[in-house]
């Protein structure tokens, strides 16, 4: 398992759809997650350090097992991609027993960012057919990454 950390999300501008990019520790990945639009919305608001008025979902999800002794998420783990469609699993410890759960990635990321847990890949997630090794593209393609990625701001919120 990789540790990874969550990098932006934006809205992919040929289909609009939104994608989130889990970067590996060292850098060298970039694993492109297709999002739904309230869970975009979410981690948007959770990266950039955007209060709501009301509590969202995942904020109220989170806030339920805090209040539960002995319940804490420990880790989300990415570690499965069939079909072309990540899947995901939040660890939970409850009692001092591991507990897994399946849930979409950007369910489990999602809450994690709120939660301020870890988000693990799978080795197996690292490959060609799943992931970006930025160590393998071009320079000009790396620009073009780093653009999409320095302007997530104005990709994010064009309409």
């Amino acid at each position: 398992m990789i540790e990874t950390t969550v990098k932006c999300v934006i809205r992919e501008p040929l289909t609009s759809r939104y994608v989130l990019l889990l970067e590996t520790l060292c850098g060298h990945y970039l694993i492109p997650v297709n999002v739904g639009d309230f869970e975009a919305e979410s981690i948007y608001c959770v990266l950039n350090r955007i209060n709501t008025p009301r509590p969202m979902t995942y904020e109220f999800i989170a806030r339920i097992l805090d209040s539960i002794d002995d319940a804490n998420i420990d880790r989300v783990v990415v570690d499965r991609y069939e079909n072309g469609n990540y899947k995901a699993s939040i660890y939970v410890i409850c009692n001092k027993s591991e507990k897994r759960i399946d849930c979409r990635p950007s369910d489990g990321i999602t809450l994690a960012l709120r939660m301020g847990v870890p988000v693990y890949v799978e080795d197996d997630i690292l490959c060609p057919a799943c992931c970006v090794d930025r160590t393998h593209i071009n320079e000009d393609d790396n620009k073009i990454l780093g653009t999409l990625i320095d302007n997530q701001d104005s990709l994010f919120w064009n309409t």
